[in-house]
């Protein structure tokens, strides 16, 4: 029951990295599981205890994506800029989850923990003994990340693999348009129900300004032609992984349907910034058009 809640919270995790009103129902679908058998859960996790100080934890990082290597050591795969959620577990020897607890991080190699508020709504580990964060990848290798608390420790290592093997085509350079180095400095904090953005100051000078920007098509319905997608630095593999999070990608409006196309294109139109938003986007492209 403990692991249900575990993999629960990693898809919540997820659809708040990347949430839009076109995956409503899946996002109602996929969140509604932990409420349905909460009271269940809560009876099976014991008691929560505050943290001390000098006490010995069962103590141990998790992702959804994590395997064990011949040296016993916790892997993570992950392509260069992309991001990575995990969970910190922390349990008495009794099995009763621990509330409070606030470990130390420390990264060695090129990846950055995101901020917690951006990733997670916590700082802390919560009643259920679970502290959610973010990593992003850096530059390829071999990244280590170590929690620990007192003499309780954890340690996960990112296997960064270069985006090059993917073959991808490169965004075309776009003399004038926005840049997406740009974009992704937004900072981003999740409250209960919306999206808060404070935006780099270069992004919220162009805000209502005819803006051009290039980018790849992520399409949101079947067909041909699209009036209503999404627009990606790079190819997107995953609607709830997109690198950069909601300051990388950026919703597109346009009158005339545009061929969809995996090929880079460039589009010119009205931009918008959501400084409070409730379906994950900041970023939206109004009235866009193709432009050579």
């Amino acid at each position: 029951m403990r692991q249900f809640l575990l993999n629960a919270r990693f898809l919540t995790l997820s659809l708040k990295t990347f949430s839009l009103k076109t995956f409503a129902l899946l996002t109602f679908v996929l969140l509604s599981a932990p409420h349905v058998v909460a009271s269940d859960v809560a009876s099976q996790l014991g008691v929560p205890v505050p943290v001390s100080d000098d006490e010995i934890y069962r103590f141990e990082v998790f992702s959804a994506s994590g395997y064990g290597d011949e040296r016993g050591r916790q892997i993570v795969d992950v392509l260069e800029g992309y991001s990575v959620n995990f969970a910190l577990m922390v349990d008495t020897q009794a099995g009763n989850p621990v509330i409070g607890l606030q470990p130390y991080f420390e990264l060695e190699g090129t990846s950055s923990l995101q901020p917690l508020d951006e990733a997670a709504p916590f700082s802390s580990t919560d009643e259920s003994g679970i502290l959610e964060f973010s990593v992003k990848a850096g530059e390829k290798g071999l990244d280590r990340v170590t929690l620990s608390y007192g003499d309780n420790t954890a340690t996960v290592f990112l296997n960064i693999i270069s985006i090059s093997v993917l073959n991808y085509a490169s965004v075309p350079p776009l003399e004038g348009g926005l840049d997406w180095s740009d974009l992704t400095q937004a900072k981003v904090r999740f409250t209960d129900d919306a999206v808060q953005v404070s935006f780099p100051a270069m992004i919220e000078q162009q805000a209502g300004d005819m803006v051009k920007v290039s980018g790849f098509m992520m399409p949101l319905e079947a067909g041909l032609g699209q009036q209503h997608f999404l627009l990606t630095p790079s190819p997107a593999h995953c609607f709830f992984h997109i690198p950069g999070g909601p300051a990388g990608v950026i919703e597109i409006f346009s009158e005339q349907a545009i061929e969809t196309s995996w090929d880079p294109i460039q589009l010119e139109g009205q931009l918008a910034l959501l400084e409070n938003s409730d379906s994950g986007v900041i970023y939206q492209l109004l009235q866009a058009e193709v432009v050579d």
